[in-house]
């Protein structure tokens, strides 16, 4: 056999690869990569082994050719490969064609291929991800089910439930039960991604065990070395469990390194790889088979070049904190995979030229300039833009007007632009809002949780109805789904019901019917209300039946038994067809993305519940279990979408924006917290657990730190998007107020040039000849006609008045301008008209201190209270208004008693009035329904009423006290005026007249009424209760906000039937008296301390008949003694007035009611609260969300704030 010269074109395969040397001479045919070698002889060289071995080759495949696409970002790799694709599809042949991408890039891929007018389709390409080539590889080749990652946690939990007295990090909170279940899901979602990180590693058990022998070598790995014990334990069980029963699409991508060989799609076909930035063990396994199996292939990867020896990369010159230092090692990787399985690198193609920025010289300049150091500056122009807004909301606004602006004045589609947020769950609702209003066709590009889906809804909140007891709140939210067999109406009337009783879940599991109304109520239909109770308690019991067989003890039934349980219930419910309705409306509304929603969802429902029952299959557990685990599943339920249109705007994180044919790029939410990646960690490995592992040669995920280092890489990834327009925005504060940094990278960004720097549109102008929707239009003629707009020019609005009579007078916006004037011309105004008061008010008209002291303070308050009768709901609590009633009830009731046995407080002993006073209380909580009920809910409630009752003996005691020291004696207590329903003994009518020949009835209810006999005289003091220390307030009483005390001395001195007409004062006394904090060394002087003391106002003559005793400050009432004996100190902030100015506050007083009377008879219901310093009615309105007050429209009443004298003196009195 002759020899020939050695052949450098042909590689060949030997069966002692080491002694292969150049080729000399091939026998019996030549062949071409790839091809397979039917029976091939070849001479070597003398010095390729030992003398006369020859190596024949048999059956075999020729090493296959690799090649590099390199090149920095826009050089145009992508369309390298998509160019070379179209080529090889446009050739005759059946030839196999791959391109993997990232499983974000798929769609976009396969539209830029079919984009191209030679091809009309194909059959021989394969657009595939790493998931959907395992799946080609080998999952549709079993019968077995494949495993989503929510059937991985189940198994992990049943795994760690089953092992928990062999693991000694991760036992303890292995098998938590009932309300702490959420924690031992919680572990297991955490050690269910570690095991998918294992897989993705490719690490085994055997691996792990060999990282404990070194971890063990170094005492400071101890808490590392428990750890990892307990994952190989979980991981060896893990892979026992799945074995034979299911497919791991994480595993099986390792596994499917085998399957590549025998695959036809693979074996001599044309790979391509782009759009990866790294890769997983896993898929590095996977791809080191494709490359032996291809015929050709191509890698795209983004770096430079320039910077790194393409021949033999050395991993430890590379630079750490390199801008091209991920891709540079994964560069590294792929280079030593290709050398060590012996296939041919050709020579890589390196892309230079920057073709995405060949129209704009100034994005080329950050792409290739970026983050170098010490570089010329260029002009900016306005193609690149950083824009600092006052928040998020003004954020996406501008980008919204932005790209209007591109799309109609520059020639841009919609398809061109994308928004990047690597934050997009802030920004989404933002940004679905302003898109709508300005009509821009928008896709986000992100899963969606279906954790809120009303089927899910319902589940959990039965599940957690049944196994927490019938609990209110869990009843209400299942109701409340709308998938209940309860009309919403109903659930109202219900709810209604319970929160007035305070039906508790005692009695929603009884079998008697609901009776707490009682006879005679007019609120409630109770027949109406136990059978809407019925309806929807019926599927819940037997549903709970189910679950908690009574016959069943433990309480424990099987995964199978479960499943059957929960569709049986959704059966009875019709939950299917629910469904079924949801989807044929949507499709009548040709809402596709809504139908294809719900029968995704549906789909993905029941999957949760086949992986349960596979997972659970011959144990047993609690309700409590199975709900804590499908809580977790639910909670990680999404669906994806694909666009539904071609020509709308992109908006995704910068992972899933990888599209090649952008031509603007908006970055929102550049801050340093978000940019260009959020960080977060939700991993049970710390960072020193994965170092230590790296040291010992266990390669996983990476560490925080190595995440911090490559995002400035993904960062030149979204600044190097666009091809000729590049905004960054980001909010200057955040949604509390606070201040939010900009990222550190976009002051990199401003380095690059000379005129670039940050514009704030926090006080931008609108202008109209930048208009661009209709939506825009609005806003702009509402906030300037407006007149919330303090910065306006009534008389010079540039001609808006006139562009807005325009649009009333145009056919095809006239819509608008009508919407614009009734904003502008709105000012939340309320009023009566004449027939209606008339209707409203007769002759006599009754009233109240305190409606009267609400119409001064806001008659809008006033017309919503009293002339509507709006109340809040009734709830089924002790409120400090029923507290108030309580106290002021045993008041009444032992006074009542105390003059039935013709004593007093002045003569009762201590003792005594104690016990008098608790055979009250303990008759009142017996004979009161509500009270009885109350206290025997709760051991809270039992505290809260014998709270109650302490402070009443502590207020009785003092009340006894204040008898004591002066003459006056409690004579009636509860006494009404007027026509007050329930009252044992009245005054009588207390009416003043009005105009207009109409007459002012007041009624009311005094707590107390203290009477002395002074010369002959009958006088009479008034005491108000009240629960804490109040003061008499002037500036309150001149403006008729706070006339109670005198109202009532004016019902003493004019009730038709009072047989006192002398009142001689009011006072406020309080209830409860809150410790005072007092220095050790002053609590001897403290012991003799009065706390109760009683503030108003009062006729100074009649000091000493209220305390005896008094000298200086009087240690009961709010007056001060002065040297000559004369109440009268301190007369401008004591009680104590002079007889002429007492006289004179009444008569005001008088006045004052006249003139408010008449206010509210004239029909006055504005929205005017008064403003008295810092203090408004709005901040304690119950109806807030009736008037909807806005200080931008509706004005307040502002009042001047004053004291005593200053009262006294506007009265015409004395200034003492």
């Amino acid at each position: 056999m002759e020899e020939s010269s050695a052949c450098d074109d042909w590689w060949v395969a030997a069966s002692k690869p080491q002694a292969l040397g150049p080729v000399l001479s091939v026998v019996e045919g030549m062949v071409n990569p790839g091809e397979t070698i039917p029976k091939l002889r070849l001479r070597l060289p003398p010095d390729c082994g030992k003398k006369g071995e020859r190596n024949i080759i048999k059956a075999g495949t020729v090493p296959m050719a690799v090649q590099f696409i390199l090149g920095r970002s826009g050089t145009g790799k992508t369309s390298y490969c998509i160019e070379a694709i179209v080529e090889a599809l446009s050739e005759p042949g059946e030839q196999q064609l791959i391109l993997l991408v990232p499983e974000q890039a798929t769609y976009q891929a396969e539209r830029a291929i079919l984009a191209d007018k030679r091809i009309a389709g194909y059959n021989r390409l394969s657009v595939l991800s790493f998931d959907r080539l395992q799946f080609m590889l080998s999952g549709r080749n079993t019968a077995r089910p494949a495993l989503s990652r929510i059937g991985r946690q189940m198994i992990v939990h049943r795994i760690l439930r089953d092992n928990q007295s062999k693991l000694k990090i991760f036992g303890s909170a292995s098998t938590r039960s009932g309300p702490s279940t959420a924690l031992g899901t919680g572990l297991s979602r955490q050690m269910a991604n570690t095991v998918a990180e294992l897989h993705q590693y490719a690490k085994t058990p055997d691996d792990i065990d060999q990282l404990l022998v070194e971890l063990r070598k170094d005492r400071r790995n101890s808490l590392a070395v428990l750890k990892f014990a307990d994952i190989a334990l979980i991981l060896r069980e893990y892979l026992s469990f799945v074995e034979g029963k299911f497919v791991d699409p994480d595993l099986q991508l390792a596994r499917a390194c085998s399957a590549v060989t025998g695959a036809s799609f693979v074996k001599g076909a044309k790979l391509w790889v782009d759009g990866f930035a790294g890769f997983t063990t896993a898929e590095l396994a996977i791809l080191a088979e494709l490359l032996k199996a291809a015929e050709d292939t191509k890698i795209a990867l983004c770096l430079d070049p320039s910077k790194m020896d393409l021949t033999n990369p050395d991993a430890g010159q590379l630079d750490a904190v390199g801008l091209f230092n991920p891709t540079e090692r994964t560069y590294g990787t792929l280079v030593e995979i290709v050398k060590k399985s012996r296939l041919s690198l050709a020579e890589p193609v390196i892309l230079e030229k920057a073709l995405r920025f060949s129209h704009c010289r100034q994005l080329a300049h950050i792409e290739r300039n970026i983050f170098e150091l010490e570089l010329p500056k260029v002009d900016s122009a306005d193609n690149i833009r950083i824009i600092s807004a006052p928040n998020s909301r003004a954020e996406v606004r501008f980008v919204a007007k932005q790209i209007l602006e591109l799309v109609r004045d520059k020639g841009f589609r919609y398809r061109d632009i994308a928004v990047i947020a690597s934050d997009i769950e802030s920004y989404q609702h933002y940004i679905m809002a302003y898109f709508d209003d300005y009509a821009i066709p928008f896709f986000i590009d992100k899963k969606k949780p279906l954790n809120h889906h009303p089927v899910v809804q319902l589940v959990c909140s039965a599940l957690q109805v049944v196994t927490g007891g019938f609990a209110h709140g869990d009843i209400f939210a299942y109701l409340k789904t709308d998938v209940a067999p309860v009309e919403r109406c109903e659930v109202d009337i219900l709810e209604n019901y319970c929160l007035a009783f305070g039906i508790s879940s005692r009695d929603w599991q009884s079998d008697n019917n609901w009776n707490f109304a009682g006879a005679g109520n007019g609120r409630f239909d109770e027949k109406q209300v136990n059978q809407i109770r019925l309806k929807a308690g019926k599927p819940l019991f037997e549903l709970q039946e189910k679950l908690s067989p009574s016959d069943n003890q433990a309480g424990a039934i099987g995964a199978g038994q479960f499943t059957q349980a929960i569709f049986d219930f959704l059966d009875a419910l019709g939950v299917a067809e629910t469904i079924g309705s949801w989807i044929v409306q949507a499709n009548q509304k040709k809402d596709r993305a809504v139908a294809d929603e719900h029968q995704q969802f549906y789909n993905k429902f029941v999957d949760v519940f086949d992986e349960l029952v596979e997972v659970f299959a011959g144990r047993t557990m609690t309700a409590e279990d199975y709900f804590a685990i499908l809580s977790s599943a639910f909670s990680q339920l999404t669906l994806a979408f694909i666009p539904p249109t071609l020509d709308q705007v992109l908006v995704g994180s910068i992972e899933r924006s990888r599209h090649p044919d952008l031509r603007a790029v908006f970055l929102i939410g550049a801050t340093q917290r978000q940019f260009p990646v959020p960080l977060s960690s939700d991993s049970i490995l710390t960072d020193d657990d994965r170092i230590a592992a790296e040291s010992a040669d266990f390669q996983l995920a990476a560490t925080s730190g190595q995440i911090l280092a490559e995002r400035q890489y993904l960062a030149y990834i979204a600044f190097a998007r666009s091809s000729e327009f590049l905004c960054i925005t980001y909010p200057s504060v955040d949604d509390k107020g606070g201040a939010v940094p900009r990222s550190q990278f976009i002051g990199d960004l401003e380095s690059l040039f000379q005129d670039l720097s940050e514009e704030s549109i926090a006080s931008e102008q609108m202008d109209v000849e930048k208009v661009r929707s209709r939506a825009e239009l609005a806003d702009l003629l509402c906030s300037e006609l407006g007149r919330d707009n303090l910065l306006s020019d009534v008389d010079d609005n540039g001609g808006l008045d006139d562009l807005l009579d325009g649009i009333c007078s145009d056919g095809q916006l006239a819509g608008l301008g009508s919407n614009v004037l009734s904003a502008l011309d709105y000012d939340n105004g309320a009023q009566l008209e004449g027939d209606v008061v008339d209707k409203l008010f007769g002759r006599r008209i009754r009233s109240s201190a305190t409606r009267l002291s609400t119409f001064a303070a806001c008659p809008y308050q006033h017309f919503a209270r009293y002339t509507l009768g709006l109340k809040e709901r009734e709830e089924f609590k002790f409120e400090p208004i029923d507290l108030g009633r309580f106290y002021h009830h045993i008041l009444d009731a032992l006074l009542k008693r105390l003059n039935v046995e013709a004593t007093d407080f002045a003569v009762v002993d201590n003792r005594e009035l104690v016990r008098l006073l608790r055979e009250e209380i303990e008759k009142l909580v017996k004979e009161d329904s509500f009270i009885s009920n109350f206290v025997g809910r709760r051991g809270y409630n039992e505290f809260i009423m014998n709270s109650a009752g302490e402070s009443l003996e502590d207020c009785v005691l003092a009340i006894s006290q204040m008898v004591r020291a002066g003459s006056f004696r409690p004579k009636l207590s509860e006494v009404s005026f007027g026509q007050v329903k329930d009252a044992r003994d009245t005054l009588g009518e207390c009416e003043f007249a009005l105009g207009g020949n109409r007459v002012l009835s007041l009624d009311g209810k005094i707590d107390r009424l203290d009477v002395a006999d002074v010369d002959g005289e009958e006088i009479a003091v008034v005491f108000d209760y009240k629960r804490r220390d109040t003061s008499f307030a002037w500036s309150k009483f001149y403006h008729g906000l706070d006339m109670q005390l005198p109202i009532y001395m004016l019902a003493v001195r004019n009730a038709t039937d009072g047989e006192t007409k002398n009142p001689a004062g009011a006072f406020y006394m309080p209830i409860e008296v809150s410790p005072s904090r007092t220095a050790l060394a002053e609590l001897s002087e403290k012991t003799d301390s009065f706390d109760y003391k009683a503030k108003g106002v009062f006729d100074g003559r009649f000091a000493r008949q209220l305390d005896s005793e008094a000298s200086r400050d009087s240690r009961f009432y709010n007056f001060y003694v002065t040297k000559d004996g004369q109440p009268y100190g301190s007369y401008g902030s004591r009680g104590a007035m002079k007889a002429a100015d007492f006289d004179k506050a009444l008569r005001f007083t008088a006045e004052k009611i006249v003139q408010l009377a008449e206010q509210i008879a004239s029909g006055r219901i504005e929205i005017v609260p008064y403003r008295l310093g810092q203090t408004s009615p709005c901040s304690y309105c119950k109806y807030k969300s009736v008037c909807r007050f806005d200080w931008q429209i509706n004005d307040y009443n502002f009042l001047e704030p004053l004291n005593k004298n200053q009262v006294l003196e506007r009265m015409g009195g004395e200034d003492g």
